[in-house]
């Protein structure tokens, strides 16, 4: 008994030790990793002449605004809810062509509640190579952004953006992304763990979406090669102008949506139902199993294939607890 008193005692102390010294280097909030050439960092708000290429943005806790402006430069400045030391002010540094802007000093070990937003204002004609913005604690809000390549990534907050890119990469890991791009694009992708992820675009090579827990919102008034969507636990929503080859998989929710013109897609539902628009249908063949299957279409029964038209398109749906229905 004394033995066993002892050891509990023991871990108890250690304990209290690790929880103090978690204290002691974080504070009541995250606290700030190092980063390279700190040395180099400008403290607070700029004007910045140089050329500048490439945006790269690093963010804690807080919100991040781009703005633009008819003149030429790029300015740079942030508001907090409450004074900040020097410490804690953002910093910012031009590296060749690449502006990279830091949420603080580095090793900065605890935030006291602060909350800080930084905007960046940059000239109406301006078009980047590579743009990345991550944060870790905050939403992204991008009016419009033309780029090469952009990439979003935020751990806790929101994405909600209007680019021009060709190739883009966002992710969430609680929050929802919703991006919208009036143009072409060649690949677009996007994870949410938790959240909703949306993405309206012209045509596209390949577009890949995946939401863990969230619904997923696709718009495409062109041609996508290639999209593939999925939901462990929400519906997929794809409106598709013309599609080449699609997969949409959902194993807790459903689907439902339109598709204009498509060659081939692929359905697959756990536990959900299929519910699907086509309003101008090609000739296809969908091959499902579902002793739940509905349609306002006059198709043809062959086994457990239904035929419209040449049945050219194919059309596979799997279901495993759900219903099936197709209209135009």
């Amino acid at each position: 008994m004394n033995k066993t008193k002892l050891t509990t005692g023991a871990l108890l102390v250690v304990l209290l030790l690790l929880a103090g010294g978690c204290f002691l280097i974080f504070g009541d909030s995250l606290g700030l990793a190092s980063y390279a050439n700190a040395d180099k960092y400008t403290i607070g708000d700029a004007d910045i002449s140089s050329a500048v290429e490439n945006l790269e943005i690093d963010w804690i806790s807080g919100k991040v605004n781009i703005e633009y402006h008819a003149g030429s430069g790029i300015s740079l400045s942030e508001t907090a809810n409450r004074n900040t030391s020097e410490d804690e002010k953002f910093r910012w540094w031009v590296d060749g062509k690449t502006l990279r802007v830091k949420y603080a000093k580095p090793r900065l070990t605890s935030f006291s509640n602060l909350q800080k937003t930084l905007t960046v204002s940059l000239p109406d004609d301006i078009a980047f190579k590579k743009v990345n913005i991550d944060t870790t604690s905050g939403d992204i809000s991008v009016p419009a952004m033309t780029a090469d390549e952009i990439r979003f990534e935020t751990t806790s907050g929101d994405v909600d953006a209007v680019i021009t890119a060709k190739n883009l990469n966002a992710s969430s890991t609680s929050g929802s992304l919703n991006v919208r791009q009036d143009s072409d694009i060649s690949n677009a992708s996007f994870s949410s763990t938790s959240g909703s992820v949306a993405f309206t675009v012209t045509s596209a090579e390949k577009i890949s979406m995946q939401s863990t827990s969230g619904d997923v919102f696709t718009t495409v008034s062109g041609t996508v090669g290639n999209i593939s969507l999925d939901s462990t636990s929400g519906t997929i929503h794809p409106d598709l102008a013309n599609v080449d080859k699609a997969k949409f998989s959902s194993t807790s929710g459903g689907v439902t949506g339109t598709l204009v013109s498509f060659k081939d897609v692929d359905i697959d539902v756990t536990s959900g139902d299929v519910s699907l628009k086509l309003p101008n249908p090609p000739g296809f063949t969908c091959k499902t199993d579902s002793r739940r299957f509905n349609s306002s279409l006059e198709l043809t029964k062959d086994g457990d294939k239904y035929v419209y038209g040449d049945g050219s398109a194919r059309l596979h749906i799997d279901t495993t607890s759900g219903s099936i229905r197709i209209d135009n």
